[in-house]
Order: C-alpha cells, then sequence, then structure tokens
C-alpha cells in the first residue's frame, strides 16, 4: 500500500508540475504515450478515471512507476528513476 501511495503521489506532482509550466518533457512524452492508449481503451471512464483501478489518468499516466491494470502499458524506466 505505501508504494502505491508514493506511486499516486508522484503522478499528481508531476501533473502539477504540468499545469505550472514546469513539466519534465521525458515524463510529457510519456504520459501522452499512455494517454494514447488510454483513450481508446473500453474501460475509460468519461470522467476521465479508468473504470478498472478507479485512478485519475491524467495524473497515472504522468507516473513512471504504475502501469496498467490490464497491462495495455507497463511501469517506464526514465533518468529519475533509474
Amino acid at each position: 500500500m505505501k508504494l502505491e501511495i508514493k506511486k499516486i503521489k508522484e503522478g499528481f506532482t508531476n501533473l502539477a508540475k504540468q499545469k505550472l509550466n514546469m513539466a519534465d518533457e521525458e515524463i510529457e512524452a510519456m504520459a501522452r504515450d499512455r494517454m494514447s492508449i488510454c483513450n481508446v481503451c473500453p474501460s475509460k471512464l468519461k470522467s476521465g478515471r479508468c473504470g478498472e483501478c478507479g485512478c485519475v489518468l491524467a495524473a497515472k499516466t504522468r507516473s513512471p512507476r504504475s502501469s496498467c491494470p490490464i497491462n495495455k502499458w507497463n511501469q517506464y524506466e526514465t533518468n529519475k528513476t533509474k
């Protein structure tokens, strides 16, 4: 559970950085790739949440340590997580 909280925090922190124009381009590229998969997934809800895990996709896709609950995308190793 502790690791999940860290992943959620990481995703929302990166989302806040994006909103403040302080985003890391590597994270944003990863988020765009992931979101393009989520946007065509039948589990994506109109609210912008994942219907499988309930996460806010704008944040989850920005957490390199997160993965899709139905294995459509995996954890991502960035220069910052190596």
